[in-house]
């Protein structure tokens, strides 16, 4: 049986050592803050979300099926380290009010994919490496996965981004990884929602150009 796990360690240039630290690889880039009031953003997400898991997950967006051999190869590095393939990674919400279709479109990204995370106490996404390059094969640099903190820290809530733990974050926070190279995992193992918006799509001259308004803003109020 072929692995998923496996194919992307073979095309990472990551290290996988453990009892190293590398600033290049092991980190959450940090992009910039936006400034708004995220509450009703982010109980009208809360309340629309329905249990993902990695076969309902989405694959460009919520109607575009997995690839069978995809999910084949995912469900069995699941099941060969003792965890359940039905197992629930987070709730999915993608539906966009009006603030976050804003967002969206101020990022510029051609063909996004825009979705709410809500991972609720007790998800887990569990490792894995992002296979973004469907969205363009020809040059999988252009692609790009942004997340949008909706929701401040709390204890218990993290991201394992190789061998840095991303912790601490406040509402508006937004970062960007190394999607082709990094191992990551999410958990919340904590007592409330944790909610980010996600977008994954190829960059534009629109993305590049907001992205320098943000590094040279403090805030940049939505």
């Amino acid at each position: 049986m072929n692995s998923s796990w496996d194919k992307t360690v073979a095309k990472s240039k990551y290290h996988f050592n453990t009892q190293k630290f590398d600033r290049h690889f092991d980190a959450m880039i940090h992009l910039g803050n936006l400034k708004s009031d995220f509450s009703n953003t982010v109980k009208t997400a809360i309340e629309n979300s329905v249990s993902a898991t990695w076969a309902t997950r989405g694959y460009k967006g919520k109607e575009n099926a997995i690839p069978s051999t995809d999910l084949v190869e995912e469900e069995y590095d699941l099941e060969r380290i003792g965890v359940n393939k039905d197992l629930k990674i987070s709730n999915l919400n993608w539906q966009l009010d009006e603030k976050l279709q804003k967002i969206s479109d101020l990022f510029g990204l051609k063909d996004c994919m825009n979705r709410v995370h809500v991972q609720l106490p007790g998800q887990v996404w569990n490792l894995h490496i992002d296979k973004l390059e469907k969205w363009c094969p020809e040059n999988p640099s252009s692609v790009m996965r942004i997340m949008i903190q909706l929701t401040d820290w709390q204890m218990g809530q993290f991201y394992s981004m190789g061998n840095y733990q991303y912790t601490g974050w406040s509402s508006g926070h937004v970062t960007t990884f190394r999607w082709r190279d990094v191992p990551h995992c999410t958990a919340n193992a904590g007592h409330t929602p944790r909610v980010t918006f996600q977008l994954t799509g190829v960059k534009t001259d629109q993305t590049y150009k907001f992205l320098r308004v943000l590094s040279y803003s403090d805030y940049y109020e939505i």
